[in-house]
């Protein structure tokens, strides 16, 4: 077992912790800002906008790490672990953040 192996495994719920993060904190400075009174185009503000780049970022990062490791059924345990829990992270990415599409930015 390597450090390397470790750091893998919980590579995916990182990902997660630094997504909500990032999220919750651009969230912030929008509304302190006044973003989601800043119309961009066709109703979607610059809130919005901002926040949606940022899931589908992180989106793409947790899909990018869940192909990187992947592992066929007769690999190690802590590799096949790794995959399953950025696996898991991607979801709880999804799970977590896709509501930036629909609910209102600043209440």
């Amino acid at each position: 077992m390597s450090g390397r192996e470790l750091l893998l495994l919980a590579a995916g719920f990182t990902l997660w912790a630094v997504a909500f993060v990032a999220l919750y904190a651009m969230l912030s400075v929008g509304c302190r800002f006044g973003w989601d009174g800043i119309d961009l185009a066709g109703g979607v503000t610059v809130q919005r906008a901002q926040l949606v780049t940022l899931f589908l970022a992180f989106l793409a990062v947790g899909a990018w790490l869940a192909v990187h490791l992947r592992t066929g059924p007769r690999a190690p345990f802590l590799s096949r672990a790794a995959y399953l829990a950025a696996l898991a992270g991607l979801g709880s990415i999804v799970f977590s953040f896709a509501a930036v599409f629909a609910l209102s930015e600043c209440v």
